[in-house]
């Protein structure tokens, strides 16, 4: 068999955070960034050789025996356990790929660093989905606790509101194309969260109401017809207010970065990986901002959010 590529991007989240998983409407935004999967057969029949790489340099690697996935090598054994899992979902999904191609060698390239919570899993499931030619969404949901809505930025070519409703995952083209963009800059925390111990964390409270539910669904609807950074901003600190007092956790703002001239926003993760910065300032002050705090990894929206024409 031929050589085989998939790809997929990259996402953040722009509202709608964990009330996503009850029905809550979310932004979504694909990024430039992605990953890429790779696929021969000129290995060793019965095996499978997996190797994953940041740009050009190797960060997991792991040998499964086939056909039944056992792992026979890694450099990562948590990390070759959540593999096995998602390859053995797959193969039980439809199993004549792997039984026509018995040498498989795998190749995954990020375009970014694996840390920064921009989908790593999302991009990965949704590749190997397009590789065993199945429904993405039905292998996230039978290996994830998640929303999903990182499946649906994984192959998007736009802005997309997504939404869950009764369990079944619904995308909408989101016009979103912000007049303020160079006043906009995208911030690594530096602090990697855990996205299933999140999920897990915020299923396990219940401290939020059908308005809260219902105003996050309406801010995600009106932050996309917002022409001024004031406006746009203070839909960015409303939802900030609720999903704090959702989540009884403080405002990363008010935490971190009190004196910020503008609005920040956690994307996705509360807490962690990128926040949303958003100011009267253009890029380059708010880049000289947050580089003064420590953060160096910063991106403008033209860096890196996906080209797309409405």
């Amino acid at each position: 068999m031929k050589k085989q590529r998939f790809y997929s991007n990259g996402k953040l989240l722009i509202t709608g955070e964990y009330l996503v998983l009850h029905g809550a409407l979310a932004l979504a935004i694909p990024t430039i960034p992605g990953q890429k999967l790779h696929v021969d057969h000129a290995g060793v029949s019965g095996q499978l050789i997996w190797k994953s790489l940041y740009k050009h340099d190797p960060w997991f690697m792991a040998m499964f025996s086939l056909p039944d996935f056992e792992i026979t090598r890694t450099s990562n054994p948590n990390s070759a356990g959540y593999l096995q899992q998602l390859l053995l979902e797959a193969h039980q999904m439809n199993p004549k790929i792997l039984k026509k191609n018995k040498s498989p060698r795998v190749k995954t390239i990020l375009d970014f660093d694996p840390d920064w919570g921009m989908g790593s899993s999302s991009s990965l499931i949704s590749n190997v989905a397009s590789w065993f030619g199945i429904d993405a969404y039905e292998l996230f949901f039978n290996t994830q606790k998640g929303s999903g809505y990182d499946i649906a930025c994984a192959r998007a070519e736009h802005p997309v509101f997504y939404q869950l409703i009764k369990g079944s995952p619904k995308t909408e083209k989101a016009n979103f194309d912000p007049p303020f963009k160079s006043s906009l800059a995208f911030v690594y925390s530096g602090r990697k969260q855990d996205s299933e111990a999140s999920v897990s964390h915020f299923l396990s409270s219940t401290g939020f109401s059908e308005y809260d539910k219902n105003r996050i669904s309406e801010i995600s609807r009106e932050i996309v017809k917002t022409n001024t950074p004031d406006e746009f901003n203070a839909l960015l600190n409303e939802h900030e207010e609720i999903m704090s007092g959702v989540l009884q956790l403080p405002k990363i703002k008010e935490e971190n970065f009190p004196d910020f001239p503008g609005s920040i926003k956690s994307l996705g993760a509360w807490g962690g990986d990128f926040l949303l910065a958003s100011s009267k300032m253009r890029f380059d002050g708010i880049k000289s901002y947050f580089s003064s705090k420590g953060l160096d990894v910063i991106f403008s929206w033209e860096e890196l959010i996906l080209n797309f024409e409405f």
